[in-house]
């Protein structure tokens, strides 16, 4: 009989060596010590939860194409959550639903093409129109203010954060005066620290059972929303069953949400600190895709993307990963990967790079992309026009997240008319 595989296991760091305040406003330097420290890493997530963390680019798209050695099933996969030893913080949250996020094949294969049918291309490029007019309702908004306000503003909270939630509100067909109550629910199923572990678990069956009372809804009403769209989608005699449209709703509500959110502060502040390259497109305006697209590798919304769990021990250089384990890959330290980026840490709109992940990779790679890059090139060059010499007015604060980038204020002085 062949001996086992050795297991070279890493001992964990704690949670304030890498999540403490310093790393909460700048993850890159932490990042970077990774990367070269080794390919793969043990580490204790705010909260208690420990995971394997991959930082370097090879080894996360790799990762992200493995279906046969990680799984995406937390509870059929992770033995630590199987024998109840996980703490229930938001990122162990997230993966409780019943969704593509959280499938293997050939249930995955099977969701995501029902899915698809209501998540089309013409459906998103059809949102233009209604993003344009939320973007400059809202740049309107904060124009018309006068006293103290005026010429003031946290485009995180006043912007930023309302945006994105407008849109995905209307493609479900929410009733307006339920977006702030859904927003702030998803704001708290995507914490994660230990503190804010029961309000997680609060949120994540308040934004479910919304929902599973929208489908009983909309199941009599009809419309020609994405909600009607996706209890209509089938495949032959398949369709997708209460739970999986519940949790597919919460799936597209939290991430079509959370992404954008990060993605309109992150490319905001990204060209606020570098003037010249803000220059380039006020003269230049065809390259704003190009500029987005930079942001998502250079300082994209997703730190790391949750979870895959072994289903074999898996070698990653001299470590070996035993089966059953929780593994993060970490693309916010994967696109500034030297290996695989030219000078990574610099901020260059020019660059012309599309091989970033920071929308994943392979079949999970994540169907609210495209949402996400409309929003964005629409709303950001939007906020520029519209607010003269905007400009910062102090630091910019981050909400702490293993899972997001997420900026939690971001105030700015414009000039006011």
């Amino acid at each position: 009989m062949n001996p086992a595989p050795r297991v070279n296991v890493c001992p964990a760091h704690t949670a304030p060596a890498l999540f403490d305040a310093v790393f909460v406003a700048d993850p890159y330097p932490a990042y970077a010590a990774l990367r070269e420290e080794g390919r793969v890493r043990r580490v204790t997530l705010p909260g208690g939860v420990e995971a394997w963390l991959m930082t370097r680019y090879d080894d996360c798209r790799r990762a992200f194409l493995d279906t046969t050695s990680f799984s995406k099933d937390m509870a059929g996969s992770w033995t630590a959550f199987q024998e109840q030893r996980v703490p229930l913080t938001g990122d162990v949250v997230i993966g409780m639903g019943d969704s593509m996020l959280v499938s293997d094949p050939p249930r995955h294969t099977r969701l995501r093409a029902l899915v698809a049918k209501g998540f089309t291309p013409r459906r998103i490029e059809a949102l233009a129109p209604a993003v344009e007019q939320a973007a400059a309702r809202l740049l309107d908004g904060l124009l018309s203010r006068t006293g103290e306000l005026a010429g003031r503003a946290d485009l995180t909270a006043e912007f930023a954060a309302l945006l994105p939630m407008e849109i995905i509100r209307q493609m479900l067909d929410v009733p307006a005066e339920d977006g702030e109550r859904l927003r702030r629910a998803v704001e708290a199923v995507m914490s994660n620290d230990e503190e804010s572990r029961e309000a997680a678990m609060a949120a994540f069956h308040e934004v479910h059972g919304y929902l599973a009372e929208l489908v009983r809804r909309k199941r009599v009403e009809g419309g020609d929303d994405l909600t009607v769209a996706l209890i209509e989608a089938r495949d032959s005699r398949d369709r997708l069953s209460e739970q999986e449209l519940v949790s597919m709703l919460a799936l597209l509500l939290s991430a079509g949400h959370e992404t954008t959110v990060n993605l309109l502060g992150s490319s905001v502040l990204a060209l606020l600190r570098h003037p010249g390259q803000l220059a380039l497109l006020r003269r230049e305006p065809e390259r704003w895709p190009d500029a987005i697209e930079e942001v998502l590798r250079w300082d994209g919304p997703v730190q790391n993307a949750l979870w895959r769990f072994t289903r074999v021990p898996v070698q990653v250089g001299e470590v070996t990963i035993p089966a059953g384990e929780a593994v993060a890959l970490s693309v916010a330290a994967a696109d500034r990967d030297a290996e695989r980026f030219f000078d990574p840490e610099t901020f260059d709109i020019t660059r012309g790079e599309r091989a970033h992940l920071a929308f994943g990779h392979g079949i999970h790679h994540c169907l609210g992309a495209p949402l996400a890059r409309l929003e964005a090139r629409i709303a950001v060059p939007l906020v520029f026009a519209r607010l003269p010499a905007l400009a910062l007015a102090g630091e910019p604060a981050y909400r702490p997240s293993t899972v997001s980038r997420a900026l939690s204020s971001l105030p700015v002085t414009f000039v006011a008319p």
